[in-house]
């Protein structure tokens, strides 16, 4: 085998891994969304966060209790780039959040989802599809 066809072994495996990655990230958010319950939170805090470029994200931490459960406390994944009304303590102090029944801590705040399941299904699809091509050419 030669130095090419080596590195482009290694690429392969780099890619596969990658799509394993995309795939995950899919399921998870697949059992999110087909698992998770909807319930009232209420809004604890925003925690904001300032990037090297200077860009600011918001970031809101809440608190709810499952049925039957003990209270969770957790921040959202996912931030908004502009103070939104969270941000401000006198407009709301509730939010419906979806969690996971099997681990609570994994959350979706009504208003900052993000959705990835299509797109990270397709991108670990292609990744996947480039990987095998590679695989072929070398071993071909």
């Amino acid at each position: 085998m030669d130095k090419e066809r080596a590195v482009m072994g290694l690429f392969a495996v780099f890619l596969g891994v990658l799509s394993l990655g995309g795939f995950a990230a899919a399921w998870s958010s697949f059992r999110l969304r087909s698992r998770g319950c909807w319930i009232e939170a209420d809004i604890v805090r925003v925690r904001e966060a300032t990037y090297s470029d200077g860009d600011s994200r918001f970031y809101p931490v809440v608190a709810f209790t499952p049925p039957g459960g003990e209270r969770v406390e957790v921040e959202s994944p996912v931030g908004k780039a502009y103070p939104s009304e969270l941000a401000r303590p006198w407009s709301r102090d509730k939010i419906r959040v979806l969690y996971d029944p099997a681990r609570p801590q994994r959350v979706v705040l009504e208003g900052y989802e993000r959705d990835g399941t299509a797109m990270s299904l397709l991108v670990a699809v292609a990744l996947a599809g480039v990987a095998v091509h590679l695989f072929r050419e070398v071993f071909a």
